[in-house]
């Protein structure tokens, strides 16, 4: 198949722009998911020059009978059972961006590897491939790019007739290290997918190094960053206090994202603790039952507001005083780039976090980064104390460098360097 591609290569100066070409994509992440992912703010931010359909996250049955009562379900059921309205304009989030929700797939994961699995993925791939191209054709499209951004368990080896004019790999993750689920096929499907792949790309350096190691390919740097123009409005703007903020009291410290498997509980138990005068806000889906066998529930200053879709998560950002990232140092997290540091950074509040990446550690000299809980917390008194004008307007200016759109015009240039790269060898 990819023989196939590099032979359109030949005739690049002959086909449409490859600019102008649909940019089909997947990932893990479905666009009204309980919270934000770096696939679904590339999609969004291609679309603003192209036409970009953004594939949900496939549901098998064992999903589908498992969450059927749900809405986000119930709405996608003719198109999970019958194909029938599969694509579904995004207007409200750009007028080239489409949702695609693709039928169900046969659940596959928990067979052992050999090739019962490799016969029946291979079936759901098919599937997805085809609902893709019906999609594309349906929209009047033909020729197409594809992006799939860390979800090698689909479209890993590309079928026969799904032939994109380039193929675009994004690893987001230590695949290796995180949950069985994830890493018992999807860590030789990665792989796979990056020996496929025209371009493969991460986000970040022990990513970069790890998987450039284990496929033998040339895999590239590209750093996750922030939907700037949203975030900017914490830092520009006077924004009312959402009414589920209002009746906690501050001072507010502050954190968002998924409440997970790569949080330092203890160390934020701690914090809690040492700052009992402070009230701690978690915002975000919390899937930490597993993680931990502390009652977050029962420290008495620590709030979950749940999940909030990202327009309004810089309401909340300006209003707390300090924001943390209180992550535990281990094989998972020192290969993250963290979505939300550059969401932080432009809103300019004051940031502590652990050192748990060498990415994260590259923005030392605009936030705090103390590994024990006891120097976490006198951080965070510190960074409350001494805050002030010029070092928001720092922050707020690393973040201003570190955006989706700076992102993609690196991505298009890496596609170039490619195409320039394979013409010439």
């Amino acid at each position: 198949m990819k023989a196939i591609r590099q032979s359109h290569l030949l005739f690049l100066p002959y086909m449409t722009n490859l600019r102008q070409l649909p940019i089909v994509m997947i990932s893990m992440s479905r666009w009204d998911g309980d919270f934000s992912s770096a696939a679904w703010s590339l999609a969004k931010t291609f679309a603003k020059n192209q036409p970009v359909i953004y594939v949900d996250y496939p549901y098998t049955l064992l999903d589908y009978f498992r969450e059927r009562k749900k809405a986000t379900v119930i709405r996608r059921k003719p198109a999970l059972w019958w194909g029938k309205n599969s694509v579904n304009p995004l207007n409200s989030f750009g007028k080239f961006l489409y949702a695609l929700t693709p039928r169900l797939m046969i659940p596959v994961n928990w067979l052992p590897k050999g090739q019962i699995y490799r016969f029946l993925a291979g079936i759901n791939d098919r599937i997805l491939a085809s609902d893709i191209k019906r999609g594309l054709k349906s929209l009047g499209m033909n020729e197409f790019l594809f992006f799939n951004s860390f979800n090698p368990l689909y479209l890993s080896k590309l079928p026969k007739g799904f032939d994109p004019a380039f193929f675009i790999y994004q690893s987001r993750d230590n695949i290796r290290a995180l949950e069985p689920y994830l890493r018992k096929h999807g860590a030789t499907a990665e792989i796979q997918a990056i020996k496929e792949a025209d371009l493969s790309i991460v986000t970040s350096r022990q990513l970069q190094a790890d998987l450039t190691h284990l496929s033998g390919r040339t895999v590239h740097y590209l750093p996750n960053a922030a939907e700037f123009d949203t975030f900017k409005r914490a830092f520009l703007e006077k924004i009312p206090m959402p009414a589920d903020l209002a009746e906690i009291p501050g001072p507010l410290i502050g954190y968002t994202g998924n409440i997970c498997h790569r949080s330092n509980y203890p160390l934020l138990a701690k914090i809690c603790e040492v700052h009992a005068d402070k009230s701690f806000v978690m915002i975000g889906p919390r899937n930490h039952w597993s993680s931990t066998d502390i009652d977050l529930d029962a420290i008495p200053n620590l709030y979950f507001l749940g999940p909030k879709p990202i327009e309004r998560l810089p309401d909340y950002l300006a209003h707390f005083d300090v924001l943390i990232l209180p992550f535990l140092i281990n094989e998972v997290t020192k290969s993250i780039y963290p979505l939300k540091i550059n969401e932080y950074l432009a809103s300019g509040k004051p940031v502590v976090a652990t050192p748990f990446s060498e990415d994260i550690k590259a923005f030392g000299g605009v936030i705090r980064l103390e590994e024990s809980p006891e120097k976490f917390a006198s951080a965070i008194s510190e960074e409350l104390k001494y805050d002030n004008a010029e070092k928001r307007a720092a922050r707020h200016a690393v973040a201003s460098e570190n955006t989706w759109d700076n992102r993609t015009k690196e991505i298009w240039q890496m596609v170039e360097n490619s195409l320039s790269s394979k013409q010439s060898g």
